[in-house]
This record gives structure tokens, C-alpha cells and sequence, in this order.
């Protein structure tokens, strides 16, 4: 009796032993969040990209790993998902699994109602799973917080109106002076209605009078402007003979010229260096 309690003791020290020495050979996969950036923006929505590198540290395959997530809001749940693969890693490899969350800011401010510019923070949890041979289901929780850009298209306004100088020069008659040129000024103000500072990386025009196309430009400056701010863009251009001819020296010259400035406009968000830039087109007046 004593010989058979002795040899079931042993067999089960060895299984024992023997498992614990698997666990030690078969190692586990090393799954870490490698990153969460806001990858795409417009005036309608954005897009969380986040990467989970995945290594795989065994000698057979194993499943991409099926992660559950869910976006929190100012600490109020907002969307959430699973995401799964039926594609495997093959042994002693590394891959990054990158996946989108996106959602526009109607459902953002209808879901999360009291959601302002200065508490727009967000939190996404993320748990990993992957069951290894050996070792069971394993699994890996992650979270990441950081600020949500609140992108909204800015107000382009005419702060200064259009006025035209004019050159004169001697002409075939002594005496008369003639428009040799000159040049049309005007300014812009462009109010930042985003939660976050942004750059006016282009500002093209098209400026015309009369349907003359009297100039195509931009903005050669970048100026950066801070959250609900005004930044004031002044614009000139030169007026040759020839555009002179065609407006009218009469029309130049009235204190209220009538004129239509169509353009487009592109900003850059500092903040969010991997954001695309964001922009459209304006019409004034």
C-alpha cells in the first residue's frame, strides 16, 4: 500500500515537473501597444489608428490575436468592437496589427452631450487574446488616453475690402498721364473655430472683377492660429496695362469695387503631426 501511495506521489511530481518545464520551454508571444495616433481628420469626423505588435516565440504558428476595444469619452463609454484575423504568425516572427476606430463628430456630440473643447479627452481599453498551445488562452490589456482634435471649418471673412492704387507714366500726348499699372490690396480674416491651433499651410484665390480674372495667388506665409482665434491675412497683387484695359480705369477706381474671390484653403494641425491636412473652398463676398 505504501509502495503504490509512494509511485502515484512520484508520477504526479513528475507530471508536475514535467509541465512546468513546458511552460518554461514554450515561451509566451510578447503583444504590446505600439501606438495610438489619430491618422485621418475632416470637418465631419476622424480616424484612431492604433498598432498592436505581436511576436511570436515559439516554433509552431499561432492565431493573430482577437482584440476586443472600447472608446471612452470623458470617461463615458462611446463605441466599441472586436476585431479578429483568421490569419496565423508564423514562428520566431513579429507583425504589427493595425486597426482603425472612426466616428464623426454628430454622433460624438449627440452620444456624448456634454462634451466641450476643453474636456474632449478620450480613453481606448483593449484586451489581446491568443490561445497557445500549452499554455492555454492568454491575454494582454491595454489602454491609451489623449486629447480629441474637434475639427470645425473656420470663417474666412473680408476684413479689408478690395482698393485699387494705381501708376501713371507720361504718355504719347505731353502733358497726359496714363495708367502705367498698380496693384490691388485687400485682407482676410481667418478665425480658427477648431479646439486646436492650426496653420493655414495654402491659401489660393482667384480674384475677379467683372468676370476678369485678375489674379490667381497664395498666401506665401504660414501663420499659425490658436483655438477660436482671428488671424488677419493681407493680400496684394500687381495690376498690369492690360488688366486695367479690361476691368476699367473707372471701376478701379470707385470707393466700392465690385468683385467675386473664390479660393481654397488647407491647414496643418501642429499638434497632430500625423494628421492629414484639412480644408475646402470659400467664396466671398
Amino acid at each position: 500500500m505504501k509502495k503504490r501511495v509512494l509511485l502515484i506521489a512520484l508520477i504526479c511530481g513528475l507530471m508536475f515537473t514535467t509541465c512546468e518545464i513546458i511552460k518554461d520551454v514554450i515561451k509566451k508571444p510578447e503583444v504590446t501597444l505600439k501606438s495610438v495616433d489619430f491618422s485621418e481628420v475632416d470637418f465631419t469626423g476622424l480616424t484612431l489608428l492604433n498598432t498592436v505588435e505581436v511576436r511570436n516565440n515559439i516554433s509552431i504558428e499561432i492565431p493573430l490575436p482577437k482584440i476586443d476595444w472600447e472608446l471612452f469619452v470623458i470617461e463615458k463609454p462611446f463605441i466599441n468592437g472586436v476585431i479578429e484575423s483568421d490569419d496565423s504568425l508564423q514562428s520566431n516572427k513579429s507583425t504589427d496589427v493595425k486597426f482603425p476606430v472612426s466616428f464623426d463628430y454628430v454622433n460624438l456630440f449627440t452620444t456624448i452631450t456634454n462634451l466641450t473643447d476643453e474636456n474632449a479627452k478620450y480613453k481606448i481599453k483593449m484586451t489581446a487574446h491568443i490561445p497557445v498551445p500549452g499554455l492555454g488562452d492568454l491575454s494582454w490589456p491595454f489602454e491609451h488616453e489623449g486629447k480629441i482634435p474637434l475639427m470645425r471649418a473656420p470663417e474666412i471673412t473680408v476684413a479689408t475690402a478690395p482698393t485699387a492704387s494705381i501708376i501713371y507714366g507720361s504718355g504719347l500726348i505731353p502733358g497726359v498721364s496714363i495708367p502705367t499699372g498698380g496693384k490691388i490690396e485687400f485682407a482676410l480674416n481667418v478665425k480658427n473655430n477648431s479646439n486646436v491651433a492650426v496653420t493655414v499651410n495654402d491659401l489660393s484665390y482667384d480674384f475677379k472683377i467683372g468676370g476678369n480674372s485678375l489674379s490667381h495667388g497664395g498666401v506665401l506665409s504660414k501663420p499659425r492660429i490658436n483655438p477660436r482665434d482671428t488671424e488677419k491675412i493681407t493680400v496684394e497683387f500687381p495690376l498690369t496695362v492690360t488688366d486695367i484695359a479690361n476691368v476699367g480705369l473707372g471701376i478701379l477706381t470707385s470707393s466700392n469695387i465690385n468683385y467675386t474671390l473664390t479660393g481654397n484653403y488647407k491647414f496643418g494641425i501642429p499638434e497632430f503631426p500625423l494628421l492629414n491636412e484639412v480644408g475646402d473652398s470659400f467664396t466671398l463676398p
